[in-house]
Parts: structure tokens; sequence; C-alpha cells
């Protein structure tokens, strides 16, 4: 065998090696298993995400484990989770400690706005409901106020917007999920229940469209004294004032599962999916369409 023939031929199997090895590497977000600890009040839209990310890539399987956000935060930090959908993104000071664990940064990113809601029966009266009354109804623990749990991303938004301290000994009134918070407010007509907009914003849905018949939802009244509903385009302005954001959030190293649905889930189709849940997304590619000034008449 010539020189020359023996190094075509090592060139030719090192190509080959290098070509077959380099696809798994970058495709390892298209095969695998991945658990997201996530808070119910985000599973519309999480599972509306997964759904649409399996079918693209059928190797991935996802495992996902409900939890209210401040255990899922807890479980982040404990390094027990390595991906989370929650209404929060970390804190400097937790990615850094989690980093210091793990030898891997997590990842916060900002896919879309959700809000907290604030519903009641058809039977009450009351069409919008103050900052006060809300503050005055959580604070009194007179069961006028109820949650969907007390360390749910819902509690978060409405204790961080009000400002709140919560004395200490003091419970917060509140429910196992969404639905029995719905089922409460039913029972009892003067209470209001807090839940996540993602919960009942497919309205195309037919258990959202249940849902609706059941329960009123109330505007709230902002600082100005302009009672604003949880819809998006004022979520988009900011009117409404208990908007929250989902955040997924991931710590791997490379680019596995974590990063491919993030990235997707960021994409166009991806944000369109936010969309047609009702939510606001956080960022849509733009589409540009020029028009010729001269056929135009």
């Amino acid at each position: 065998m010539s020189k020359i023939f023996s190094g075509i031929l090592f060139g030719f199997l090192s190509f080959f090696f290098f070509s077959c090895g380099n696809p798994k590497e970058e495709a390892s977000h298209q095969r695998g298993e991945m658990t997201i600890y996530a808070d119910p009040s985000n599973k519309s839209l999480l599972e509306a995400l997964t759904q649409i990310y399996t079918m693209k890539y059928p190797e991935v399987k996802f495992e996902i484990i409900y939890k209210p956000e401040n255990q899922v935060l807890k479980d982040l930090q404990d390094t027990i989770a390595a991906a989370a959908f929650i209404n929060q993104p970390l804190s400097e000071q937790q990615a850094k400690y989690i980093a210091q664990q793990t030898d891997v940064t997590p990842r916060s990113t900002l896919l879309a706005y959700d809000a907290a809601v604030f519903i009641t029966s058809i039977e009450n009266p009351l069409d919008s409901i103050t900052m006060d009354q809300i503050k005055n109804g959580i604070l009194e623990g007179n069961s006028q106020i109820i949650f969907d749990d007390g360390n749910s991303g819902n509690f978060n938004t409405v204790r961080n917007v009000l400002k709140l301290e919560i004395p200490q000994g003091r419970s917060i009134q509140a429910e196992e999920n969404a639905q029995k918070v719905i089922e409460f407010v039913q029972k009892s007509p003067k209470s209001v229940g807090v839940i996540g907009m993602n919960e009942i914003s497919e309205k195309d849905n037919p258990e959202v469209k249940s849902l609706l018949q059941k329960i009123k939802i109330l505007k709230v009244v902002d600082k100005n004294g302009v009672a604003q509903a949880p819809e998006v385009p004022n979520i988009l302005a900011l009117n409404y004032p208990f908007f929250k954001g989902v955040y997924f959030i991931v710590r791997e190293p490379g680019f596995g599962i974590g990063s491919g649905f993030s990235r997707f889930a960021g994409s166009n189709q991806g944000q369109l999916i936010v969309k047609r849940e009702g939510l606001q997304p956080n960022f849509l590619y733009d589409r540009e369409v020029q028009i010729n000034s001269e056929s135009v008449e």
C-alpha cells in the first residue's frame, strides 16, 4: 500500500468517524429523558409546549412533577431539580449557589406573561376588587381571599405586588389547586379566589368554557382608580397590576434537551403556542411585509 493511498485512507476514516460522532453530539436535545418541576398554575402551557416538542422529537420523554413554586425553588437550590417551569427567575445569588454546588450555571428564560386572576361566584354582585380589599382580605384571614396554594406562584405574585409582610403565625387561606378554589367560591359566594390566568385562558377548550360558566372574573382597581381586566392587552401595557412572568429554568452541561426545549419555546412556533394558550408571548419574530408603492394606486 503506497504512502499516498494510506494517507487518503486515513483521512477518509478520520472524516467518517468524526462525521458519525458529531451529529450524535449535536442531536443530544433530540433524544433522552428530562424531568421538569412545575408550579401547577402553568400546567396548560407547559403540557402544550412539551407535547409539540415530543412530536418534533419522538425520542424525547418528559416527566413533569407538579409542586408549589416555593418548593420547586427549594428543589432547584438543593440540586434535586435540574429544570423548572415557574413564575420567577432565579436570583443572582441563587444561581451562583447552584453553580458552586454543581459546576453548572443555571439559566432562566422568560417565555411568556401570565397573571394572577381573582375570581368569585356568579352569584356575587361584585364586579371589581381594590388593592386594599385584597390586602385586608389576606391579612384578616377571614376566608375572603383563597389561594390555590400558600406557596404558589400566584401567592408570590400577589404578595410581591402588594409588598405584603405576613405576620408570624398567620396562616394563608388556601386550597389544594385551582379546581378546589373554583369549587370553594361556588359554595361561598362572598369569597374571592386567586388562580392563574393560564388555567382559564384557552377559550376554545371545552373544559375552560365549562369553568367560565361557573365563575366571574373580577377586574382589579389600579392606583388611578381604573378597573383593569386580566386580559392580554392590559398585561402587555402593564396596566393589570398582578401580571407575572413564565420562566423556564434549566441546569445542564452542553446543549441537551433543556437547551433544545428552551430554544423551541422561545422560537416563533413556541411563541405561537403561547399565544394560542391565551397568554402574552415574550417575543415573536416580526414578520416584515414589503409593499411595492408603485403598484398601489
